[in-house]
């Protein structure tokens, strides 16, 4: 028993880490209120989830405003990339799922950009993770993201499901929406995040800091 209250234990590990994710989730989600700042807000969580897994992070809250403000204008190409997409396959949905055309026709085409939209976000699945590590432009990094989701689509699409993972949950149970806005609004963002970055660094590793 006594050892569970150890600082170094599994326990108080695993407490610490949900702790952390919980501040950045909390953190991201008051930094992409003014949406043209969701990718800035997306690279300063990728920033700190880096520093939490190398062993670094500290001051976290002050550390995630300052990499959000650094990279605001950088990450502006993205936000609008990223958007137009979003709003273009919700319109498309839409307009499929009330059978503007036939029946037969509206559902075919509606498998087909739900389909897209999926490969889409699977191959952007790493664009936020990478503009975490480097000073790299907008294309660059949607080439590298593209890239290393063809080469392991396993990951790519498994943050691309876990991201699609609250929107889903809403549609099949919408009854409980305060419950899956609270959670992922306190947790999700920061687990999905972690998990993410986890994957990334598996299968390309950050180069080790110079001496």
């Amino acid at each position: 028993m006594t050892s569970m209250f150890r600082q170094d234990s599994p326990y108080n590990t695993v407490m610490s880490a949900i702790g952390d994710l919980s501040v950045l989730s909390i953190c991201w989600i008051i930094s992409c209120i003014p949406l043209v700042t969701i990718g800035a807000a997306d690279t300063a969580l990728y920033i700190q989830i880096e520093q939490l897994q190398t062993g670094r992070g500290s001051h976290m809250i002050r550390h995630f405003f300052r990499g959000l403000l650094k990279n605001i204008l950088r990450s502006f190409k993205l936000t609008i990339v990223m958007a137009s997409l979003v709003s273009l396959a919700g319109f498309d949905l839409w307009y499929f799922s009330n059978g503007m055309m036939g029946s037969d026709l509206s559902s075919l085409a509606y498998g087909i950009v739900a389909t897209t939209s999926f490969v889409l976000i699977a191959a952007g699945s790493f664009v936020f993770p990478l503009a975490a590590r480097s000073d790299a432009k907008a294309a660059q990094l949607i080439t590298a993201s593209a890239r290393l989701a063809l080469l392991h689509p396993l990951y790519a699409c498994t943050i691309a499901a876990l991201k699609l993972l609250p929107l889903i949950l809403v549609i099949v149970t919408p009854a409980s929406i305060p419950a899956i806005l609270l959670i992922w609004s306190i947790l999700g963002t920061g687990v999905t995040a972690y998990i993410a970055n986890a994957f990334l660094r598996r299968i390309a590793p950050p180069p080790a800091p110079r001496s």
